[in-house]
């Protein structure tokens, strides 16, 4: 018992003081604007200063700079800064107009405002706004952005076309529509753009592979009837919750604060592992605590994807909540996929694994509410 005891609170302790990056982490993505103009084209956006500098960006799960912190720096380190920022978004883009390279140029509009200031921001995360700026090109043809991040990084544009703009995003390797031109003085064609794809994609990497208290909830479901039905049934149950507030919240309906959300996400893996250790089979209970709790993520996922879909009108916003939705239960599921795999070699150890797992999801739970109570 001791012994237990003992690997219980160094458990505890490694995820209090060492996974800071739980609640707050470098934005792993590119996010701009396309605005389309007379005289020019621009991409306008907010990057994270800390993913685009070389020290800090290849930190995987790295914690962002603080606005604060980096607003004290000597104008040296602002030129450094500005510096890294363009060499690093000429690594990661490159764009072609009629199947050829074309030059752009970088601004930095935040230098050029009295007060001098970096873009406002709710978590003290540091960003610098940044715009990237084309002559437009003779002739007609598609011009495309193709995206060069690492791994699971994304690209996400939001292209405005009227009335109708959309939200289009890729992963490495891809490439990105954001105007075709005509070859004579008709009008030019819609680029058309997927309306659920990239959403769906943006769903799965919320959970995988970094969306740690997400997956640990999911494992805790697991762990207490490794049944496939019961489990689909919590699934579905847990994704049709969580896309009700993520509904709400997204339209404005919900405005709950952040620092009591990530508490209530915490609390409620502490509370799935706890219960795991207190039962062994499924009730109306555990459906209706699911429930509740997939209310709360809900409102965690919207923190994420509320200023990615702030330029779309709400009469737009259904296809990619539906395709985020999706994502989100496909990654549950996959997830769910691994845990089984993971136990099939195991089966004799069914119920120690059932025990230690509950208790480890337990332990990470109640060191998250700790460090987000008292060590944020």
């Amino acid at each position: 018992m001791r012994m237990k005891f003992y690997c219980v609170v160094i458990c505890f302790l490694g995820v209090l003081f060492s996974s800071p990056h739980l609640h707050a982490h470098q934005v792993p993505s590119v996010e701009l604007e396309f605005i389309q103009e007379e005289k020019q084209w621009c991409l306008l956006g907010e990057m994270d200063i800390a993913y685009m500098l070389p020290e800090t960006r290849n930190i995987p799960g790295g914690p962002p700079l603080s606005r604060a912190a980096v607003m004290k720096s000597s104008p040296e380190e602002f030129a450094r800064i500005r510096k890294e920022t363009e060499v690093t978004l000429r690594k990661l883009l490159r764009f072609t107009f009629a199947g050829k390279d074309i030059p752009w140029r970088v601004e930095f509009p935040d230098f050029q405002k009295t007060p001098f200031g970096l873009p406002p921001e709710d978590g003290d995360v540091a960003l610098i706004t940044t715009r990237l700026i084309f002559d437009p090109a003779a002739g007609g043809g598609e011009l495309r952005a193709h995206w060069s991040g690492e791994q699971e990084t994304e690209l996400i544009i939001l292209i405005e076309e009227g009335d109708n703009p959309k939200i289009t995003s890729t992963l490495p390797g891809g490439t990105v529509l954001l105007l075709n031109v005509a070859q004579s003085a008709e009008a030019p064609p819609p680029a058309r753009q997927p309306e659920t794809g990239g959403w769906m994609l943006s769903g799965f990497h919320h959970v995988l592979p970094t969306g740690f208290d997400h997956i640990l909830f999911i494992l805790g479901m697991f762990l207490l009837v490794p049944k496939w039905k019961s489990l689909l049934e919590q699934s579905l149950l847990f994704t049709l919750a969580h896309s009700l507030t993520l509904a709400l919240s997204v339209y404005g309906f919900a405005n709950v604060s952040m620092n009591f959300v990530n508490i209530m996400v915490a609390v409620s893996i502490a509370w799935i592992g706890v219960e795991n250790l207190l039962i062994r089979t499924i009730s109306k209970q555990r459906y209706i605590l699911v429930f509740a709790f997939g209310l709360i993520h809900g409102l965690g996922f919207a923190s994420g994807l509320r200023d990615k879909l702030s330029g779309i009108p709400q009469s737009k916003l259904i296809m990619p909540l539906i395709g985020f939705n999706v994502g989100v239960e496909l990654a549950q599921i996959t997830v769910i996929i691994a845990a089984f795999i993971l136990l099939l070699p195991m089966q004799q150890w069914k119920n120690e694994v059932r025990t230690y797992g509950s208790l480890f999801v337990a332990v990470c739970g109640f060191a998250w509410v700790i460090q987000r109570v008292f060590f944020v």
